[in-house]
């Protein structure tokens, strides 16, 4: 560890000449991949110096480096939050953090890093370049085109585009376990460029494979330019069938080429970049290169050279309301475009299979008008959703003035009648739309939280606080007293008169349970990882149907819990079975004591929550950061996130 104090004494001759040694010995290790051995000459040097100096700073963030190498993202935000308690404009650290952040998910906070980054003097392209894309991440957009292989979607006809020297583009669907990207590529994209962009939307997937299904339906791998170039031969041969002689072949026409992302136990596993495609890349940079030094020179030669534009700034307001929707009431803006592209893959494959005389065309029509039918109730859904949000607003204007809920309560059942009929215009229109149940159960306990008068005022974001640890405290002590005074407003008599609501919202849960697929209920219940181990990348972490319904089901019967109890009414049979109703989803007892633990009146609950739970032996890797504790169960906390049966 580095010296604490910044008044230590200057370092002696040789001791500056031993640190002097250690730092070039472990960038010589950093620079032969021995990061390990790197991190222990890094830790040598940090005991020579303050804790405040800059190359303790500098030491830490090189620490860091080593641990992204090894994909060890926790301890790099650790190494780069040390440096920057020393040195908090050190661009390097605030960078690295950043990234080490997007590989964990927490865009939010990278973004923040980003931009304090790109703030300083040392911000560079790249850096802002970083910035561009977290802030298109955090807003819910997938990543542009990358390269001269991916291009934006255009629609020129197919025999135009060779005429007038436009490039035709091809739809693809890249596909991993159950998450569909939709991609446009061009001619010419090479396996690098393609490969390169897969880790771009999924940073954190590790060594994979690609593959594309060829006409046969088999999956090829794709190892070179040239296999991506014959899936795009039979995406036009395809179309060719499809169209006939009898009119011109058009973009439109061209049915997706099928990747699939196919992970792998190494890189071993993974397919070489070709030398003929490195040196292709590499003639490319040459030549963009040179365009740039011709760009410059001829700026230079302006006398009044125009004002670089600054990059565009996204309001915050934005991405939090964007966030709002997609974490707090379930909207997905990608969701009905999802159905759609779903959809319009199985009508491809439906008109090529007819065309073929296939009998599978029946079932892929069948498919494909199950998409388009999810399309048009998630879009009544999303509709919903925002009559919720406009309630929900009128009830927190409320609280934050000290009124009573009953003071908004006529223009809020408004809002929520207007939310219900689009629920119920989404479940006449199918039956089987499981988040239309799910809503309705929404509605109902918020109507509860009205007639009981539980309304928590909305905590600001604590963002003038840099440190996260401080910040995350902060943040976690203001809802903490929200909640009590919420829960101080609540008589005995609105206490009861919630009772009547959230037995609404079970019977809608039941509903949901009701409508599921045969093969969704004969689906075995497998125990859920904990939270923390959670990939939401890795099929395995994801949550089932029957799962998804009995967490929520769960999670009701917890705020009704919270309602009673705010109103001295009995609760504790309530929790004992929000628990039960977690144990048989499947959840893992750290989550399950967790949540338990994260109740108000846990200091009540000891016979619910038990004895604390005996260590295990500690393993060789650094243990994982405690996470505090949720209300309800993590994995689900809200309904809207539910995928409907295929």
């Amino acid at each position: 560890m580095a010296k604490k104090g910044a008044a230590a004494a200057a370092l002696s001759a040789e001791d500056a000449a031993s640190l002097a040694q250690l730092k070039a010995d472990g960038n010589s290790h950093f620079a032969k991949k021995e990061y390990d051995t790197a991190i222990a000459c890094y830790d040598k040097a940090l005991g020579m110096v303050p804790a405040d100096a800059a190359d303790a700073a500098l030491l830490h963030s090189n620490k860091a480096a080593c641990h992204m190498m090894h994909k060890r993202f926790k301890e790099a935000v650790s190494e780069c939050t040390a440096a920057l308690n020393g040195q908090p404009n050190f661009f390097k650290a605030l960078v690295r953090r950043a990234k080490a952040l997007e590989q964990l998910g927490q865009h939010k906070a990278a973004l923040a890093d980003i931009q304090r980054a790109n703030r300083l003097d040392t911000a560079n392209e790249d850096s802002r370049e970083h910035e561009r894309r977290l802030k298109e991440q955090v807003a819910g957009k997938k990543p542009a085109g990358m390269g001269n292989g991916l291009a934006k979607k255009t629609s020129v006809p197919a025999k135009a585009a060779s005429s007038s020297g436009r490039q035709v583009v091809f739809p693809a669907k890249l596909s991993m376990g159950d998450d569909t990207r939709l991609l446009q590529l061009v001619p010419g994209v090479t396996y690098l460029e393609l490969m390169e962009h897969v880790r771009q939307l999924y940073p954190a997937i590790g060594p994979f494979v690609l593959k594309f299904v060829d006409k046969e339906g088999d999956l090829v791998t794709v190892s070179h330019r040239n296999d991506i170039q014959r899936a795009m031969q039979e995406s036009v041969e395809a179309a060719s069938r499809g169209a006939g002689a009898r009119v011109q072949l058009t973009q439109q026409a061209l049915p997706p080429i099928r990747l699939q992302v196919v992970k792998v136990a190494s890189e071993a596993e993974v397919p070489k970049i070709p030398e003929d495609e490195m040196m292709y890349v590499q003639q490319m940079l040459q030549q963009l290169q040179k365009s740039q030094a011709a760009q410059k020179a001829a700026q230079a030669q302006v006398e009044q050279p125009e004002e670089a534009q600054p990059p565009v700034q996204i309001d915050e307001w934005i991405l939090q309301f964007v966030d709002l929707l997609k974490e707090h009431c379930g909207i997905d803006p990608d969701k009905p475009l999802e159905c759609q592209e779903v959809g319009q893959d199985r009508l491809n494959a439906a008109f090529t299979s007819m065309m073929n005389e296939d009998a599978k065309a029946q079932e892929l029509l069948g498919q494909a008008e199950e998409k388009f039918q999810d399309q048009v109730c998630y879009g009544m859904y999303n509709q919903a959703t925002v009559h919720q949000y406009r309630a929900e607003f009128l009830l927190f204007k409320a609280a934050r003035e000290g009124a009573k809920a009953a003071s908004v309560s006529d223009e809020v059942e408004k809002h929520l009648k207007a939310a219900e009929a689009q629920l119920d215009a989404a479940l006449a229109y199918k039956a089987s739309f499981l988040d239309g149940y799910l809503g309705r159960s929404a509605l109902a306990q918020l109507r509860a939280k009205v007639a009981a008068d539980y309304i928590i005022t909305p905590t600001k974001p604590r963002d003038d606080i840099t440190d996260a640890k401080e910040r995350a405290a902060a943040e976690e002590t203001a809802s903490k007293e929200a909640q009590k005074s919420a829960m101080g407003r609540v008589t005995p008599e609105g206490a009861k008169a919630a009772d009547s609501f959230f037995e609404t919202a079970y019977g809608h849960i039941g509903e949901a349970v009701a409508h599921m697929s045969e093969e969704d209920k004969a689906k075995e219940i497998k125990p859920m990882k904990p939270t923390a181990e959670q990939d939401p990348a890795d099929p395995d972490s994801q949550t089932s149907i029957k799962q998804s319904l009995l967490i929520n089901h769960g999670n009701a019967k917890y705020e009704h819990s919270i309602l009673r109890a705010a109103g001295s009414l009995e609760w504790k049979p309530l929790v004992e079975e929000a628990a039960a109703k977690f144990r048989q989803a499947g959840a893992h007892p750290t989550d399950i004591r967790n949540a338990l633990k994260g109740h108000p009146c846990a200091d009540q609950m000891a016979d619910i929550i038990g004895p604390e739970p005996e260590p295990e032996a500690p393993a060789a890797e650094d243990k994982k950061e405690e996470k505090e504790a949720p209300k309800g169960l993590p994995s689900l906390g809200k309904p809207g996130k539910k995928k409907e049966s295929a």
